[in-house]
């Protein structure tokens, strides 16, 4: 076994939790936001197969609005707010679908909670609670940045396979 790939496993491999609850408890909330991030938030914003049709975006395409949005973070954003954009529209969209699975599950939560932490710093926060879901995936990346997928999740499986 190489070094990267003894480190890659190290990293990706979930922390040990044992018993059907427990690890149940790790799936549930995981499953959740994954969907919510992949096929609710993202599509609105970013070109998925599964974009709706009335937000008129094509595949990997970024929403206008998003781009200003954006824009309006200031500086760095401002010098390339596409790129900003289209990367956490894909952060969202495929990482959504990472967590879902339970694949490279740090590495996703480390770029969700990237994402999040810089939107809840950088948006202007109004008088509403919209800044609460962001909040919530941030919390979320957290705490799988820390325990990885759980039993069942494919990081499991491929660090527990025989070699």
């Amino acid at each position: 076994m190489t070094y990267f790939t003894y480190q890659f496993k190290k990293i990706l491999t979930p922390f040990q939790v044992d018993g059907f609850l427990a690890n149940s408890i790790l799936l549930v909330p995981r499953i959740i936001a994954g969907f919510l991030l992949a096929f609710v938030y993202a599509p609105v914003k970013f070109g998925t197969p599964w974009s709706p049709k009335s937000a008129e975006l094509a595949l990997f395409e970024v929403a206008d609005w998003f781009v200003l949005k954006v824009n309006e973070f200031g500086a760095p954003f401002n010098l390339m707010p596409e790129l900003f954009s289209w990367s956490a529209g894909f952060t969202e969209a495929f990482g959504g679908i990472l967590l879902v699975l339970g694949l490279n599950t740090r590495i996703t939560a480390f770029f969700i909670t990237t994402v999040m932490a810089v939107t809840i710093y950088f948006r202007e926060w109004d008088d509403t609670w919209s800044i609460l879901p962001t909040f919530l995936f941030f919390c979320i990346g957290l705490f799988y940045l820390g325990f990885g997928s759980g039993k069942y999740g494919l990081d499991y499986w491929y660090t527990h396979r025989k070699s």
